[in-house]
Order: structure tokens, then sequence, then C-alpha cells
């Protein structure tokens, strides 16, 4: 007894050009719809930049008309000048992060399998450098799970979230930060990891903003930089597929979190 076998219908050739176009015009519609989106956050990014790059140029031009003044009238301008380096250094900062920034969009990934034991504790090792003298209790998990994803930015991750918990336990006389990670809550998606400090923390109300571009959650009086390191730091998490959070309260300190999915 001989075997038969059996083939499935060919279709078409109208019905499979019908099937072309409808997946043709699904694509465009996604293509079309991304677009939108990059529209909307490049017109988003623009009115930002715009508005915080003022900010320092008017501290420049207006202490410039107030040092003529003082100039003409034979008063110490020192303050006037201090303030007006200090405004273009910012300035400067801002610009640097802009380029920092639009140089990460231009970034190729090069996902390779990270040590990242090393990684953390190369991070944690430059930001104690930075804290000087400062005693800070760390806790590092000892463990860590393997994982894909391109190594010099996840070092560029690690920096900034640490450097984060370091400046906003300044204040704290007996400061801590956790540095671990937590395995995925299905036993299928990709491992969370975070840091956590005892810091000032900041107002959950305005935690939308967190993120953001030059988003300051406390003054530059009280704490340096550009607002940039956590913007770039969501960038870099959302660019592997994963994502990044905050959770914290007043004076309750804060913690960071980001995922990344299994294959990233």
């Amino acid at each position: 007894m001989s075997a038969q076998s059996s083939s499935s219908p060919a279709l078409d050739p109208l019905t499979a050009l019908q099937a072309r176009l409808q997946q043709a015009e699904a694509e465009l519609a996604a293509a079309r719809a991304e677009l939108t989106v990059t529209r909307d956050e490049l017109e988003h990014f623009m009115h930002k930049v715009s508005h915080d790059l003022r900010a320092p140029l008017r501290h420049i031009t207006s202490y410039g008309t107030m040092l003529r003044e003082m100039l003409a009238e034979g008063e110490d301008p020192s303050a006037c000048l201090d303030t007006m380096d200090q405004s273009a250094r910012h300035m400067g900062k801002m610009i640097d992060a802009l380029l920092a920034l639009s140089r990460l969009a231009k970034t190729e990934l090069q996902p390779v399998p990270l040590p990242l034991a090393e990684i953390v504790a190369e991070a944690v090792r430059g930001v104690q450098a930075q804290a000087g003298s400062r005693h800070i209790e760390w806790h590092v998990a000892a463990d860590w799970p393997e994982l894909w994803a391109d190594a010099g930015l996840m070092r560029q991750v690690w920096g900034h979230l640490l450097a984060n918990a370091v400046k906003f336990t300044r204040k704290r006389p007996e400061a801590r930060i956790d540095v671990g990670w937590q395995p995925g809550p299905d036993g299928q998606s990709g491992p969370t990891f975070f840091v956590q400090d005892n810091g000032v923390g900041f107002n959950p109300a305005y935690k939308h903003e967190l993120f953001g571009l030059f988003q300051r959650l406390h003054s530059t009086s009280e704490y340096e930089g550009t607002g940039l390191g956590l913007a770039l730091a969501r960038q870099i998490v959302q660019r592997h597929g994963g994502q990044i959070d905050a959770e914290a309260g007043l004076d309750q300190g804060c913690r960071v979190s980001f995922s990344l999915p299994p294959a990233a």
C-alpha cells in the first residue's frame, strides 16, 4: 500500500496579492504611527531644550547689564562675574549633556554577555571616589544573573543611578545604598535591577517628571547637576527594550529599578 502525500491548496494569484497588500498597509500604518510619535517627541524635545537653555542665558544677559552699571558707579563687580561664570558653566554642561543624548540616539547597540558583578563593582568604585571621605554603607549583591546588553551603555546606566544615590544621601549622617536584583515574577521575564538609598527622596506627585529632559525635583543650590542623568538612563534602558521606574517619598529615600527582556 503506497502512502499518499497531501498538501495545502495554493493561494490563487489574486488572494496572494490581496494578502501582500494588507501586509504592506499594516506596515505602512505602523511606520506612520512611529513617525508621528517621533515627530511629537522631537517637538517636545526642542521646546524643552530651548526653554531650559534660556535660563542660564537670561542670567548672563541680566547680570551683564548690572555689571555695566556697577562698573560705571565704581562698585566691585565680583559677585556679578561669579554669577555669570556659573551660568556659563551650567549652560556648557547642558550642551554637553545634549550632545551625549544625541550620540546615544545614534549609537548602534552591541549586545554581549555581561559580567554584571564586575560592571557594578566598577561603578561603585567610581562613585566612591567622587564621594571622597564620606562614609556610605554599601550593600551590593554578591551574585548576579547573566545578561545580554551593550556593555558601554550599561556602565552608563549604573553610573548615573549610583551617582544619583550618592548625591541625594549627602545630608544623611548614616547614608546607606543597596544595589541588587530580583528575578522576573513569572520566571520567564528578565530580572529587575535596583538601586535604593535612604536619601531625601522626592514628592511622588512629581514622579512623572523624574526621567524627563533637564527635569530636577531639587534646586541646584542644594544639589548640583543638569538633571539629565536619569533621562539618559531611561533612553538606554528603552533602547534595550526594557523599562525603568522610581519609587520614593519626601525624606524617605528613593528606589530606582529597571528591567530588561531576557533576549535584550
